[in-house]
């Protein structure tokens, strides 16, 4: 009788023990938790900013590797993506994700999933390729410039004498001037009246002459 008293109690500090070791916590039908990331991480089809998101099983009824990834308040959902089991040989209280390893530049890719108290995990499937493993390049502005108008000349510059080979230069493209000829007077009379006078004039002084030379002798 003692000895069957000494198993019961073996027994059940057995059991206590077991339950002590892996604290199992309630989760909904579901399998809802929050999960809260300080800076940008990466989940099948989409990277997530840094913030508080819920995750849960897509339709816990019908299949129990689907999970779906929410906003905090549930209202958006940012991707949905099957998984394979996984298991870990730490449980702790409160559920945690691993990561894959990145490239620097690159987010951080989740690699599991696992709910606090469970061994059992849930791994990540990503679409073909896999996470972003490559930094992207910030894409550059346009090139964009506006044309400036020349300064206005000074009134100085502008008044300023022309150099030696402005002023050849000017002399060799100004035109030869051009003299024209000065037009000849109209003759306004014939010179036969003067030759007529002349001669009625010696003829005057001739006769004057000989009654002169007539009245002296």
């Amino acid at each position: 009788m003692r000895r069957l008293t000494v198993f019961a109690s073996v027994l059940v500090v057995a059991l206590i023990a077991a339950m002590t070791s892996a604290p199992a916590r309630a989760y909904p039908y579901d399998k809802l938790t929050f999960l809260t990331f300080n800076g940008p991480v990466q989940i099948p089809g989409v990277t997530l900013d840094a913030g508080t998101y819920r995750f849960r099983l897509a339709n816990p009824s019908t299949s129990r590797n689907v999970l779906q990834v929410l906003s905090h308040d549930g209202s958006i959902v940012y991707s949905m993506f099957h998984t394979i089991p996984d298991s870990r040989m730490n449980v702790t209280e409160e559920s945690i994700v691993t990561f894959r390893e990145t490239p620097a530049g690159v987010p951080p890719a989740v690699l599991s999933l696992f709910y606090g108290g469970e061994h059992r995990g849930y791994e990540f499937v990503y679409p073909k390729g896999g996470p972003i493993m490559i930094a992207k390049v910030a894409p550059q502005p346009a090139i964009t410039y506006a044309p400036i108008e020349a300064a206005a000349v000074p009134e100085a510059t502008a008044k300023a004498e022309p150099t030696p080979v402005e002023v050849e230069a000017v002399a060799a493209r100004a035109p030869e001037p051009v003299v024209e000829p000065v037009a000849e007077l109209p003759k306004t009379a014939s010179p036969l009246p003067l030759v007529a006078f002349g001669g009625l004039m010696s003829l005057v002084l001739g006769l004057g002459a000989r009654v002169a030379r007539g009245r002296f002798r």
